[in-house]
């Protein structure tokens, strides 16, 4: 019987084209936050610039829930290969966008793209890599956002600045065109594994995914209101955010949202982590230059230092075998997660130097590295091989959801304490470190329960 597993220079080949793309769209997340004041001051769309920052994640939310049944009953290949026309099909459109409400509509398509690409990359890996080389390619894919973290942007800036805002978003779809033969050959080279059967649920499942999206766009819209906060404000609040809660529960693993042992709380975890680390992100270029003083240029450096030491605990996380020592790297890396935001958040006062916040997040940056490649081999070494699909499905829906719902809020938040700049930056990244506190608690139940089909799934792993 043909083994499962490729050889060392299929394997060499996989990870090469695998931390190709994941640089690619690295790359366009950082250079997108330069770019896009000049995008809508150029298609004159300033009221569409929340919608326009955070369709892309509402968008991915809707696609990923459909990557996973989709990789696990017709196969990883063509769901990428989708997700990869449609990633770049979005960009070209926003490329040539004369309009605010067309170049919406190609970051729309991007996301569903992107939502379509992850996912069966983590399936590949979990299909076809000894499970014990599976740590380092999944450090490799932190790794990846390195280099577009150093020049991402700086380029992007400098394309602005010297040429046009519409080569930001067409270099990457020129690179995509490039490189997609070469991933075609080398992913149809895979040997062929069992399908499970499409679940009859799976029509079901994807109308939730797209109502949660749209909740969770409507979310972001409203969380980036400039308006003063009516009563109405609020109450579409509260409803989008049930409305997100009620339709996303079905599409997560049984009492994930309730921190279930094991598989559940693992999920949940992932979610919280990304979450809270890209809410408290999107603040700090603001914060260091409002507060602070800093130019765009030296606030940037936040970005960069968080995204290499997220490398550098990827690596070491990668490199950890032993299970004793592997056991104990989700909750340390949580732990150090919070205590970098704890003290990003003391970079809010005036009196306090901004070297602080760059301090803080070098160590939140380092403790998500530790954690999140864990979490995503602990979560797939718990899932029988035929469902790695649904498990990738559900770490990705969980990032996209954590991160929406933590950016809208913290935006509610900020927008309500806006009249003090000082306080309605602590407000929010205080709203993210009591999220992160509740995610340091719920770390201690990823295990699974002893005798149970995962504890045994994760022993054979």
């Amino acid at each position: 019987m043909e083994s499962r597993y490729v050889s060392q220079r299929e394997e060499r080949s996989l990870r090469w084209l695998s931390v190709g793309l994941i640089s690619l769209i690295a790359f366009e997340t950082l250079a997108v936050a330069t770019a896009m004041p000049t995008v809508v001051h150029a298609l004159r769309g300033e009221n569409l610039y929340a919608l326009a920052m955070g369709v892309v994640m509402a968008a991915q939310l809707m696609t990923t829930v459909i990557a996973g049944p989709w990789s696990d009953s017709r196969g990883p290949q063509s769901c990428l290969y989708t997700g990869v026309i449609l990633f770049a099909a979005g960009l070209l459109i926003a490329t040539f966008s004369p309009t605010m409400e067309s170049f919406v509509l190609g970051r729309t398509i991007q996301g569903l793209g992107g939502g379509l690409c992850v996912v069966p990359l983590y399936t590949l890996i979990g299909n076809h890599i000894q499970p014990e080389r599976q740590p380092s390619f999944f450090a490799a894919f932190a790794a990846a956002w390195v280099l577009p973290a150093l020049v991402g942007p700086a380029i992007a800036g400098l394309i602005v600045a010297h040429a046009s805002w519409r080569y930001v978003f067409g270099i990457v779809p020129a690179l995509l065109v490039l490189a997609f033969p070469s991933l075609v050959v080398a992913t149809r080279k895979l040997p062929h594994l069992p399908r499970a059967a499409l679940a009859p649920a799976a029509g079901k499942r994807s109308l939730l995914a797209i109502g949660a999206g749209c909740s969770v766009g409507a979310l972001q819209v409203l969380s980036g209101t400039d308006e003063h906060f009516t009563p109405l404000t609020f109450v579409l609040i509260a409803l989008a955010g049930a409305a997100t809660v009620a339709l996303i529960r079905p599409l997560l693993p049984h009492h994930t949202l309730t921190a279930g042992r094991g598989l559940p709380a693992t999920i949940l975890v992932r979610g919280i982590t990304n979450g809270t680390f890209v809410g408290v992100e999107t603040f700090l270029p603001l914060l260091l230059q409002e507060i602070h003083g800093w130019n765009p240029t030296q606030a940037g450096i936040v970005l960069t230092v968080g995204s290499v030491t997220w490398a550098i605990g990827s690596g070491i996380a990668g490199r950890i075998t032993l299970a004793h020592q592997r056991a104990q790297l989700p909750i340390t890396g949580a732990f150090v997660q919070l205590l970098g935001i704890l003290i990003a958040l003391l970079g809010t006062q005036p009196h306090v130097t901004g070297g602080v916040v760059v301090i803080g997040w070098t160590l939140s940056g380092f403790g998500i590295g530790l954690l999140y490649p864990t979490m995503t081999v602990h979560a797939l070494g718990m899932t029988a091989p035929e469902f790695h699909g649904r498990t990738s499905s559900a770490l990705q829906l969980a990032d996209t959801l954590g991160a929406a719902l933590c950016v809208a809020f913290a935006g509610i938040v900020y927008a309500l304490l806006q009249g003090n700049p000082h306080v309605a930056f602590a407000g929010a990244i205080a709203l993210m470190a009591f999220v992160m506190a509740g995610g340091t608690a719920v770390v201690h139940r990823i295990s699974p329960l002893p005798g149970s089909e995962e504890a045994q799934q994760l022993a054979a792993s």
